[in-house]
C-alpha cells in the first residue's frame, strides 16, 4: 500500500510536534507500506535528518524577501501534481489546507492535533484561516485520527462528527536510548519550561508564580527552551525582578534530555493541549512533572504528575512549592512516570495508523 504525505507541515515548521509526528509515522510504518511525500523545499530538521527515503526535500534558507512564498508555492504545485496523478492508495495531508479536495480521487485520512483555534479563537488573528480550513478538511475526511480522547471529544462537541469516524491514536516519544548531552552554564537548581510561550501556553502566569518561589528560594531558577524572549516577556521578567533568575537555551534533543534530567521539575502550565509530548519526554528523562488539570493532561500523565489550576496563580505557586520542597514526592513521580511511559511509543502509533489506512481502502 502506498501512502502519500504532502508538504504542509514541513513548509511551516523547522521543528515542532506536528512535523516530528509525521516523520516518525513515515519512518515506522510496517512492512507492506510504501511512503511518498511531496516536499520539494524544506528546512525541517526532522525530515532532513531522516533516512534518504524520507528526506526528499532540499534545505531552503530564508535569505531573500518573499522566498517563503516561493517555497510554499512550489511545494503546493508539486503536491497537487501528485494528488492528481493518483499513484497512491491513501492520502494523508500534514495540515488543514483544503487545496487538494477538488482534485483528489483517493481516500484521505486527517490527523487532528488539537482544537485550539476553535476553543481559543480570540488568541489568533482574524486573518488566520486554520479554523475555516480545518472544518472543511475534517468534515470530508474518510477517517479522522485524534491524538487523545480529549481531542476526540472536542471534535465531536464542536463539529458534531459521529464517534465511529474518529480513531484515537496516542503519540510516542523520541527519548529512549539517547545519550544526554550536557548544557553549559546551567544553574544548579531550576524549574524547567519547554517550548512556545505565547497565549494559551500561559507563560505569564508561570512567571508570576515562579517569582514568589524565587523570593523564598533565591537559588532556584527558571530555565526555558526555544525562541528568544520577546520584548513583552523581557519587560515582564524585569518588572518581577527576575533578570538574573530566568534563563533561556536553544538546545538539541539530546541536550533537552539533559535539561529534563537535571531539573527539580518540569512545569507544563498550558490552558490546553491536544496531547502534550513534553509529558512523555519528561517521564523518559526521569523528571518530576507539575502540570495543568485541564484538557488532555490527566488523560496522558495519569497519576504521574501533580496538578494545578492553570487559571489560579496560588494553585500554580503551591504546587511548584510542594515539588520544590519534597524530594520524596519527586522520587514517587519519577517512578510512576517511568511506568506510565510504557503505554506510549511511536511504533504503536505507526501500527495503529496503518490499520486506519487499511480501513479506508475499498
Amino acid at each position: 500500500m502506498r501512502i502519500l504525505y504532502d508538504h504542509q507541515t514541513f513548509g511551516l515548521q523547522k521543528f515542532g510536534g506536528i512535523s516530528r509526528y509525521f516523520v516518525e509515522l513515515m519512518s515506522r510504518l510496517p512492512d507492506g507500506y510504501d511512503v511518498d511525500n511531496s516536499v520539494v523545499f524544506s528546512d525541517n530538521v526532522y525530515l532532513n535528518g531522516a533516512s534518504d527515503k524520507l528526506a526528499k526535500g532540499r534545505p531552503f534558507r530564508h535569505v531573500v524577501r518573499g522566498d517563503f512564498r516561493i517555497k510554499a508555492l512550489v511545494n503546493k504545485i508539486d503536491s497537487l501534481r501528485r494528488v492528481r496523478a493518483g499513484r497512491f492508495d491513501v492520502f494523508h495531508p500534514t495540515y488543514y489546507d483544503p487545496y487538494f479536495l477538488k482534485s483528489l480521487k483517493r481516500p484521505y485520512v486527517i490527523t487532528v492535533h488539537d482544537m485550539i483555534h476553535e476553543k481559543f479563537r480570540e488568541m489568533f488573528s482574524p486573518k488566520d484561516k486554520t479554523e475555516i480550513f480545518k472544518k472543511e478538511v475534517v468534515a470530508k475526511a474518510d477517517k479522522i485520527i485524534a491524538i487523545s480522547q480529549n481531542t476526540k471529544k472536542d471534535i465531536i462537541d464542536i463539529y458534531g462528527i459521529p464517534d465511529d469516524r474518529i480513531e484515537v491514536i496516542y503519540h510516542g516519544h523520541s527519548c529512549s536510548g539517547r545519550q544526554a548531552v550536557p548544557v553549559d552554564g546551567l544553574p544548579e537548581k531550576y524549574i524547567l519550561f519547554v517550548g512556545q510561550r505565547g497565549g494559551y501556553k500561559n507563560f505569564d502566569m508561570l512567571l508570576r508564580a515562579f517569582a514568589r518561589i524565587h523570593r523564598i528560594y533565591p537559588e532556584v531558577k527558571l530555565v526555558c527552551t526555544g525562541r528568544v524572549f520577546s520584548g513583552q516577556e523581557m519587560a515582564d521578567i524585569a518588572s518581577l525582578r527576575l533578570e538574573n533568575a530566568v534563563y533561556r537555551y536553544f538546545v538539541s534533543d539530546a541536550q533537552l534530555d539533559y535539561l529534563y534530567n537535571k531539573a527539580l521539575c518540569f512545569v507544563f502550565p498550558s490552558l490546553y493541549e491536544g496531547f502534550g509530548i513534553p509529558i512523555l519526554e519528561s517521564f523518559a528523562a526521569r523528571c518530576p512533572i507539575a502540570l495543568s488539570n485541564t484538557s488532555c493532561f490527566p488523560e496522558i500523565a495519569r497519576d504521574g504528575g501533580v496538578y494545578f489550576d492553570p487559571y489560579d496563580e496560588d494553585s500554580v505557586y503551591e504546587t511548584l512549592m510542594k515539588l520544590t520542597d519534597d524530594s520524596s514526592l519527586r522520587g514517587e513521580l519519577v517512578a510512576k512516570g517511568s511506568s506510565i511511559l510504557q503505554n506510549y511509543s511511536w511504533d504503536k502509533m505507526a501500527a495503529a495508523t496503518a490499520e486506519v489506512y487499511r480501513s479506508v481502502v475499498k
